[in-house]
């Protein structure tokens, strides 16, 4: 049973660990690039999330969301391994087959495709002496390669850098120029954001009303990116804060979850209106980048464990950032 499956009430509450936790985090943020849930919603049941014991207050967290789906048994890798053999011996005989009904045609003297059957013979015996063996089929005293178990992840984990933009008092924005002048404001801002992730190596990871998030394979390539935009928008009279983390993500394209995310999100609302906030990590690999970066102290990230040492990008520093 997973953190999030739901159980039988009537079982006794089961005290959760923090991998179970971690777990259901990833979850969530997966219910929330797929829009189940807006971005107050998701913070809230996050918190949530870290905030449980027990398994029962963990399921809590996913009330109205889906299950996970379960996923097939594994193959009988032996019985594949059969299959691939006899598909084996099949191609290899064929031009014997050819011959032989060649011969059967055009008369019945000298059996002359016994040569090709023999040739046949050899090529369907080397093969399956040299065809890969599993672990219990091994020669006495010789032991298959084992590698150490990786995390039972469905998806590819990668580094990345993300980076969390939110428009300063969107909404008292909105409701000032009204939802036609607001919805042409956000597309030219979209513009922007677009036109600066072509020239910075960014990608578009999703789009939540009047916060965009994106991602980086450097990090200074994702600091100069949120300079850059910074100053880009000025001319539109609009104002964001950044955060920006750097850490394991898993998945694929647009479809990435992981504690990462969750981490960017936290600083970014931790951010002033105009400031880029990045963690300490995000700071130590862009030393020798030519960044400036302030020290804003340790801060705790709502949700989150422990305390955070962030760092801000230096103000007017949109060259450089």
């Amino acid at each position: 049973m997973t953190a999030f499956e739901p159980r039988d009430g009537t079982a006794d509450p089961l005290r959760v660990s923090d991998a179970e936790r971690n777990a259901a985090a990833e979850r969530l943020n997966q219910f929330f690039g797929e829009g189940r849930l807006n971005l107050d919603e998701f913070s809230s049941r996050l918190d949530e999330v870290y905030a449980a014991r027990t398994d029962v207050e963990l399921d809590g967290a996913f009330r109205g969301l889906p299950r996970p789906s379960t996923p097939p048994p594994p193959r009988d890798s032996r019985r594949w391994d059969w299959r691939a053999r006899a598909n084996r011996i099949v191609r290899v005989s064929t031009p014997a087959i050819t011959c032989t009904a060649i011969w059967a045609m055009t008369g019945h003297g000298n059996f002359w495709p016994e040569w090709v059957w023999f040739g046949t013979g050899v090529a369907v015996l080397g093969g399956l002496r040299t065809h890969r063996r599993h672990p219990e089929q091994l020669p006495k005293g010789v032991e298959a390669a084992r590698l150490p178990p990786g995390p039972a992840v469905p998806g590819r984990r990668m580094v990345l850098t993300a980076v969390f933009v939110d428009i300063v008092d969107s909404t008292e924005k909105a409701a000032a120029l009204g939802d036609r002048r607001w919805r042409e404001l956000i597309d030219r801002f979209g513009q922007q954001v677009d036109g600066q992730l072509l020239a910075h190596h960014g990608r578009k990871l999703f789009t939540k009303g009047d916060e965009v998030v994106t991602t980086f394979r450097s990090p200074g390539d994702a600091i100069r990116f949120a300079g850059a935009l910074r100053a880009a928008i000025r001319p539109l009279d609009l104002e964001v804060r950044a955060g920006i983390h750097t850490g394991e993500v898993e998945g694929r394209k647009s479809d990435l979850s992981g504690i990462t995310l969750h981490v960017g999100q936290r600083v970014s609302a931790t951010a002033a209106p105009g400031e880029i906030l990045v963690s300490s990590t995000v700071r130590d690999l862009a030393l020798g980048s030519g960044i400036v970066f302030t020290d804003r102290g340790e801060h705790e990230l709502r949700g989150l464990p422990g305390t955070w040492h962030l760092y801000a990008v230096a103000v007017g520093d949109d060259s450089g950032a």
